[in-house]
């Protein structure tokens, strides 16, 4: 009776590990769903509440630190999880435009800040579910 051992030569098949791909999942929905909701205060803000233009400013600051918190989860998607490289260019973007969007609501320029802020809005949510299409 003789035991069978593998032979030496055979490669071990490492998976990728499948954490990241959550992490990245958590904070790109919650990232969408905290610029979603400056559309909600704005309008708010719009309807007579103006107590909502100041959690308006206040969830733009947390909202923008999600979005960085989605983009280090982009650079995981890519390493260790062997993903795309280009979720991290799209949030670098995403907070680029954030950072544009600050100066404008600052300035008073809301023709270029309601429009901007619709832009941010999509791409997020389209981030954020591609992020959940994929294995």
């Amino acid at each position: 009776m003789s035991i069978r051992s593998a032979p030496q030569s055979a490669q071990v098949v490492r998976s990728r590990p499948r954490w990241p791909g959550w992490i990245f999942r958590v904070t790109s929905t919650l990232a969408a769903i905290m610029l979603f909701n400056q559309a909600v205060f704005a309008g708010q803000f719009l309807d007579g509440r103006y107590g909502s233009l100041l959690t308006h400013r206040e969830n733009a600051t947390y909202a923008g630190i999600a979005v960085l918190i989605a983009a280090v989860a982009a650079v995981l998607v890519r390493w260790p999880g062997g993903g795309p490289w280009w979720p991290i260019v799209a949030y670098a973007g995403v907070f680029a435009l954030i950072a544009l969007q600050i100066v404008l609501g600052f300035a008073r320029a809301i023709s270029f800040h309601v429009p901007l802020g619709v832009v941010i809005i999509l791409l997020s949510a389209g981030l954020a579910f591609w992020a959940w299409r994929q294995p």
